[in-house]
């Protein structure tokens, strides 16, 4: 029988982050299977040889101060922090926050928003790749997407709070309604909408907000409800833990992260709203992104928004700049993006699955507006190999 397994677990549950307890409910759910692991909480495993402590992986936030005491020991670690200063040098399974910066801003897209700006963390690489995600596809459109950011102590004291709401109030100056604004967490985003709401933004109507991370209690708290992307945090927990198994048994580690793609965009009132003036553009919009996937004809879509095809026509080209049609594969290509990166099904099987029917419809359409084929863009996007 082989010996029994100590693992440290490096996680930050004294932070009431949901993310934080479903990486570690990952870690946990992998070390039962096992059997043979034995795993010890806490957040500084560095100093446990000092007290007689032994163990065999350390997984989680891991740090600086972590990560040497791992290699003074000779044992293998897996960190899942995206902002560790020393996550590049070291074997990692993170959260996509590039995959969640794409997705926020498809939705702000899809809901007729044309100006993109993003809110997050100053030195920050997980606020970087978020933003980055949304600059790929305000670039796809020709939209612009501005950049903000903050200090993660911005509440800490009231001297902090205070510039907090000085730079926000800075920043919303220069934006113009209907204006579409990301966040790389959701804290930030309750913040900054409070403070918007103060100055007598209306939102959604003329700001639409999407957080990060669907923490329910931060979500829900904001008034409307936030909008929020819900993060695969229990899955990047386990694979941690099973890339950590396999180092353990004297395999190589990958030469890169393993990221995990978030699961889905929940839509609250602070997104709820097709951004424009024409009610029957509008409620076309709203069928199309439901029916996407199905055998829509422009003729089914007018009869829907209770106007005729020709009057329909003439507002979408009004409002979006576009065809109902054009706007249609749009959609579908948006949808097609997502599950290329999520999905390990055959492109031909997603093809079908998002209504373009046979790939050699879907083929063009997905590179004029990409650029990349199909497969590059899975490439591209989707994990490296556990």
């Amino acid at each position: 029988m082989s010996r029994s397994r100590h693992i440290a677990v490096v996680i930050d549950l004294n932070w009431p982050f949901k993310r934080h307890y479903e990486i570690f409910a990952g870690i946990r759910d992998f070390a039962e299977e096992q059997g043979d692991w034995t795993i010890d909480l806490g957040n500084f495993p560095q100093h446990e040889p000092l007290v007689g402590k032994r163990y065999d992986g350390m997984v989680g936030r891991i740090g600086r101060d972590c990560f040497e005491a791992a290699q003074n020991a000779g044992i293998p670690v897996v960190n899942t922090w995206i902002d560790s200063p020393v996550s590049a040098i070291m074997p990692g399974v993170q959260l996509d926050s590039s995959a969640a910066g794409r997705m926020a801003a498809e939705h702000l897209i899809v809901r007729g928003f044309r100006r993109l700006a993003h809110f997050g963390y100053r030195n920050s690489p997980d606020s970087k790749r978020h933003y980055g995600g949304m600059c790929e596809v305000a670039r796809e459109h020709g939209y612009p997407c501005t950049r903000h950011s903050t200090y993660p102590s911005f509440g800490d004291t009231a001297d902090r709070w205070a510039h907090f709401v000085a730079n926000v109030k800075r920043v919303q100056d220069g934006w113009e309604a209907p204006q579409g604004v990301a966040f790389s967490n959701d804290e930030l985003g309750h913040a900054v909408a409070a403070i918007c709401r103060s100055e007598g933004w209306k939102i959604p109507e003329e700001l639409a907000l999407v957080g990060c991370c669907n923490e329910l209690p931060i979500c829900n708290a904001a008034n409307p409800a936030l909008s929020s992307i819900e993060m695969n945090a229990w899955k990047c927990g386990y694979e941690a833990a099973r890339l950590l198994n396999a180092l353990m048994q004297g395999k190589k580690p990958p030469l890169r992260h393993l990221l995990i793609p978030p699961k889905e965009l929940v839509v609250r009132g602070s997104s709820d709203i097709h951004a424009v003036s024409d009610p029957r553009v509008a409620r076309a919009l709203s069928y199309m992104v439901g029916q996407s996937s199905k055998k829509l004809s422009v003729q089914d879509i007018a009869r829907i928004a209770g106007v005729g095809r020709q009057t329909l026509e003439r507002g979408f080209q009004t409002h979006l700049g576009r065809t109902i049609n054009e706007e249609l594969i749009r959609l579908r290509i948006s949808k097609l993006k997502r599950l290329l990166v999520e999905s390990e099904e055959s492109i031909k099987e997603l093809s079908t699955k998002v209504g373009f029917g046979t790939t050699a419809n879907m083929f063009p359409m997905f590179k004029r507006h990409t650029g990349m084929t199909p497969k590059e863009y899975r490439e591209k996007h989707g994990s490296a190999p556990g």
